[in-house]
């Protein structure tokens, strides 16, 4: 996952949990983050053996002693992070107590975190992520719902610091858009799965104005989920829809087409044939785009002759025939307006 905190699940007998920051910032920033993390997980020699014997009552007690010699508030926040992660990598068993008592941690990291440096800190965002995740490596299937709040924080902190197409913002719409996509909160909705696939697609988007090193995998990483999204989710439900997932393959068949001014189709081949008359004896062309037709908009093309049979597919009155509209002129919707 892309982030200021990617979470590498690893099963070598037990669940390990590896931790890259990346992307924090200015690099000095980075670089001092990284160094006061470090210093943080040092200091905790006697609390990791006691978790890895089972006695974490008494590493929790180890804790308490050392916040309690501390000085530095930041030192503190970063005391309770690193002990979180240490518990997660070093517990015996993950069983729901160990689990609880992580996620509980987490939390009193962000909390920290936000006393300490402000609610707007990227660290903020940094801790949020990082206890979504450790939720999400939990209960794979069906997050806490306090998962999808913590995401849309996080971006919300990155926009407003970093701006809307910096790779950290845009990485942090990679792992919301895959909690958005569990059935567990689409129950099959293609909309939902189609919004899911929308953060994808910002993603990749905003990444490819950029031939920075981090943008570009932000980019191959995005255009990677999609594909991911299109096995899963792109067939839809027998008695449903299909959602409109546009995948890399099909984004490298559509040369020539700038995908942010058009209209897409998807849908049927009989209905294709029937969409294909209608624009033509309109005087108007649909091009190939993988599985899908679109319909290029921009100066002097006018849709005015087909406007009812847009106006029918967007509204489902034609079934096995299915449109999405992408409104290059729409500004990056601000943070509040997130799904």
């Amino acid at each position: 996952m892309t982030g200021s905190l990617t979470f590498c699940k690893i099963l070598f007998g037990a669940v390990a949990l590896c931790l890259v920051s990346s992307w924090a910032g200015a690099a000095d920033e980075a670089t001092a983050v990284a160094d006061a993390k470090a210093d943080a997980a040092s200091r905790l020699d006697r609390e990791v053996a006691m978790i890895r014997k089972g006695r974490l009552g008494d590493a929790e007690r180890l804790l308490s002693r050392s916040m309690a010699s501390e000085r530095s508030p930041r030192v503190r926040a970063d005391l309770l992070a690193a002990f979180a992660t240490q518990l997660f990598l070093h517990a015996p068993k993950l069983d729901d107590p160990t689990s609880t008592l992580v996620l509980d941690y987490l939390d009193r990291a962000v909390d920290a975190y936000r006393l300490v440096l402000g609610a707007g800190d990227p660290e903020v965002a940094t801790a949020l992520i990082r206890r979504a995740e450790v939720e999400r490596l939990l209960h794979p299937d069906d997050p806490a719902p306090w998962t999808d709040m913590a995401y849309q924080q996080a971006y919300r902190i990155r926009f407003e610091r970093f701006g809307a197409t910096s790779p950290v913002t845009l990485g942090t719409l990679i792992p919301m858009a895959e909690l958005a996509a569990l059935p567990s909160r689409t129950q099959g909705d293609p909309a939902k799965i189609e919004a899911a696939a929308a953060l994808l697609r910002q993603a990749a988007d905003g990444a490819a104005t950029s031939q920075d090193d981090r943008a570009q995998a932000v980019r191959a990483e995005a255009l990677e989920t999609l594909q991911r999204f299109e096995a899963a989710y792109g067939a839809g439900r027998s008695d449903g829809p299909r959602p409109q997932i546009m995948t890399a393959g099909a984004a490298q068949q559509c040369v020539g087409v700038n995908l942010n001014e058009a209209i897409l189709f998807s849908g049927e081949p009989a209905q294709f044939e029937m969409l294909h008359d209608r624009f033509a004896r309109a005087g108007l062309a649909l091009l190939p785009c993988g599985s899908m037709l679109v319909f290029p908009l921009g100066p002097g093309i006018d849709p005015t002759p087909v406007l009812d049979l847009l106006t029918d597919i967007s509204a489902g009155r034609i079934k096995g025939l299915y449109m999405g509209l992408r409104n290059p002129e729409e500004a990056p919707a601000p943070p509040s307006k997130l799904p």
